[in-house]
């Protein structure tokens, strides 16, 4: 009798702990349902505001195409490729040291195909550029879905809209004549397909790592995210990672006997030679580290702030979401393995297309930051791309400021009309071949510094009477000379007399 009370009474106890515990874990869900629709309300009002930051940042990257800006040196020489080769000669090595995607110039060779080329040289100017503008503006758009689909707290989407597309650096590659901010936009689009898209076969896994694999030929750094992403299959599903594998082998192994081993033999020594300083070891890495956050991504003021920070987001992105952690972790470390090996260079533009990762990895970080604080983020965020876009200004002032064309055209018309002579160092060569189709110079009057001339020595060699001497880069040149300088951006135009 006693063991039967005794049971009743265990019986009531465990069924009233059993409901207090559901009671409980009813109230913490309601308030967790309760908090993520609070969360949801409280920022919607933002979507306006991401709208603002979105229109600022194409704003921005219009400034450049209205200025119309000559080309520099290296634009120079990749716009000679362009305009002197057909769509087949894009495919094999470039003249000048220069190395880009044969899709890339191929994009950018089209639009010119609809203009002379040579009939004026501020709309040839702007229609090479057309490819990287177009890659600068739709990058906006294309980061800002990402962020959607990585992250539903709206003050962190704008955020990373905010870091995005504030970034100096983003801003002036967008008009460029360089595959740069085609790098970013490729990245992005990449990444969206590895967190995004899971095929329900292994056949369809095949075809469409075969397809994006091609994007190779329009962004080289697009191989270190697909890279990456395939290795994330690996931890999904082993069978669709071999057929991903396979696929980007096959390409990749194409691509390198058909393009790339071209590349390296006919100026592999040259670039070598070039980059030698960017390439990573144990003495340089945290300096070339440092200047990388500094130049393009030093959100925090201090490039060792910025660094803790990434380091943080990606740790807390390896609890949050594996899908970020692993492609950031193997595009970083693919990046650093080939600088090593002295594959490919670890210098600022060259790793423009890093920065998407990084903005993902910072967010990750102030995702996790409780609701109350992270309404006074975005403020602070507004503030730091301010801050550091009023810092890292000079470099957009300095690029609207370079006016390589109107220096040629000034030498276009003394020549013209005062029967001047032109004296040009070997290291401009690119932009007087560039430039010279545009102007009608007379090429008699015109004489090339060899490399290892001294500058006296070259002066004193040639007839004393008016000539105008074109340094797009800042070298030694006689005193008596300077003083008589006529600075044009980036270039002087000495008067010899």
């Amino acid at each position: 009798m006693n063991c039967f009370i005794l049971t009743k009474i265990f019986d009531k106890i465990s069924v009233s702990a059993k409901q207090g515990v559901k009671n409980l874990m009813r109230k913490k869900t309601k308030k967790k349902v309760q908090e993520k629709l609070q969360k949801s309300k409280n920022s919607e009002g933002f979507n306006i505001w991401i709208l603002c930051i979105i229109g600022l940042g194409i704003i921005l990257r219009l400034v450049f195409p209205i200025m119309n800006t000559g080309l520099w040196h290296d634009e120079c020489a990749v716009a000679i490729n362009i305009l002197d080769r057909d769509f087949w000669g894009l495919f094999n090595p470039l003249r000048f040291l220069q190395v880009a995607p044969p899709l890339f110039l191929s994009a950018v060779k089209l639009p010119t195909l609809f203009i002379n080329p040579l009939e004026n040289t501020a709309v040839t100017d702007f229609v090479l550029r057309l490819i990287p503008l177009f890659s600068g503006i739709v990058s906006v758009f294309a980061f800002y879905y990402l962020l959607k689909n990585l992250f539903t707290n709206k003050y962190i989407q704008f955020i990373g809209v905010c870091l995005f597309a504030l970034n100096p650096i983003l801003i002036q590659y967008s008009y460029e004549l360089k595959p740069y901010s085609t790098d970013v936009l490729v990245t992005i689009l990449l990444i969206i397909y590895f967190i995004k898209y899971n095929p329900d076969s292994y056949i369809k896994q095949f075809y469409q790592i075969l397809i994006i694999s091609l994007s190779m030929l329009v962004s080289f750094p697009a191989g270190f995210v697909i890279f990456a992403g395939i290795l994330r299959i690996l931890f999904r599903d082993y069978k669709k990672f071999f057929c991903a594998l396979t696929a980007f082998a096959l390409v990749t192994i194409f691509y390198f006997i058909y393009h790339i081993w071209g590349v390296m033999e006919a100026n592999g020594a040259g670039m070598d030679k070039y980059w030698f300083a960017y390439f990573i070891n144990f003495n340089n890495f945290v300096q070339l580290v440092t200047i990388f956050i500094k130049n393009t991504f030093n959100i925090f003021v201090l490039p060792l702030a910025t660094l803790g920070v990434i380091v943080a987001g990606f740790l807390v992105s390896c609890f949050r979401d594996y899908k970020i952690a692993i492609i950031s972790f193997f595009v970083i470390t693919s990046v650093l393995m080939t600088s090593y090996l002295h594959l490919y260079p670890f210098a600022d533009r060259m790793l423009l297309f890093l920065v998407p990762i990084l903005i993902i990895l910072c967010c990750e970080l102030f995702d996790i930051i409780p609701l109350e604080i992270s309404k006074v983020l975005p403020i602070i965020f507004v503030l730091l791309a301010c801050y550091n876009f009023y810092i890292m200004s000079s470099i957009l002032i300095n690029k609207l400021n370079i006016k390589n064309n109107i220096g040629m055209g000034e030498l276009a018309q003394h020549v013209s009309t005062n029967g001047y002579s032109v004296v040009i160092p070997k290291n401009s060569n690119v932009e007087w071949i560039y430039y010279s189709r545009f102007y009608n110079f007379d090429s008699k009057k015109v004489y090339f510094q060899e490399w290892k001339t001294k500058d006296k020595e070259f002066f004193a060699s040639i007839p004393k009477n008016k000539y105008y001497y074109f340094a797009p880069f800042e070298i030694k040149i006689p005193q008596n000379i300077l003083q008589k300088a006529i600075p044009i951006g980036h270039y002087r135009i000495l008067r010899v007399d």
